[in-house]
């Protein structure tokens, strides 16, 4: 498997950290801590960037609050500097993961979303006379951090930036060696690559006709059968 090595300071350029703080800002530019950040801009990104190269981030401030959507769910919001590093990483390692992942896993992807993977779901329903539905229970909390670092290990190169992204891993963990938080960037992409190996067994299953996984609000899979 060929890997993609991604550099620290690739990272911590300071164009690419000013892109990820305007990602991060979309939508929350009147919250004091977006404020204070894009107030001493040249600074903020300065001393980011130099907190990434000297492998002393993420800072792991996170906010936890409950949500109800209809499930219970504990959401852990990182810090905005935190938030701006998790988008400068996947400026550079989305791609990979896009080549990664199969067509038929829709959530937290460019170009796809919910709206499609329903509509996909809806058109597989009127070809196959069987369907099998199929919902992970608390998937983020069980996710397993040793495992995930060696799928990630797969896929990038670069002792630096692996070990940045193990830090994000063990960042907010819901158990020893165990979860990631909901309401992450990194935690959306790190779940859906984590599952590419079960799309994978699905669709080279030979009693397998179609699947769809939507891992969202972010916990379903549905996987579509004969």
């Amino acid at each position: 498997m060929k890997r993609t090595r991604i550099l620290l300071r690739e990272v911590a350029a300071a164009d690419n950290l000013l892109l990820a703080a305007w990602k991060a800002a979309r939508g929350k530019r009147q919250r004091a801590e977006v404020q204070r950040f894009f107030a001493r801009g040249d600074e903020s990104i300065a001393r980011l960037s130099a907190d990434i190269l000297a492998g002393v981030v993420p800072y792991s401030d996170y906010r936890s609050f409950e949500i109800h959507d209809p499930k219970r769910r504990l959401i852990h919001a990182a810090s905005f500097p935190d938030r701006v590093l998790q988008h400068a990483i996947m400026n550079l390692a989305e791609p990979v993961f896009e080549r990664t992942l199969v067509p038929t896993s829709y959530a937290c992807r460019p170009g796809l979303g919910v709206h499609k993977a329903i509509a996909q779901v809806q058109a597989n329903l009127c070809r196959f006379p069987w369907f099998g539905k199929v919902d992970i229970e608390h998937y983020f909390p069980a996710i397993d951090h040793a495992c995930l670092k060696r799928l990630l290990a797969r896929r990038f190169k670069g002792d630096d930036f692996l070990a940045l992204l193990g830090r994000l891993v063990d960042s907010c963990p819901a158990a020893p060696g165990k979860g990631l938080p909901i309401g992450s960037l990194s935690s959306q992409h790190f779940a859906n690559y984590y599952l590419d190996g079960a799309d994978r067994f699905l669709l080279d299953h030979p009693l397998v006709c179609a699947q769809v996984r939507y891992m969202g609000s972010p916990q379903k899979t549905e996987k579509i059968v004969r």
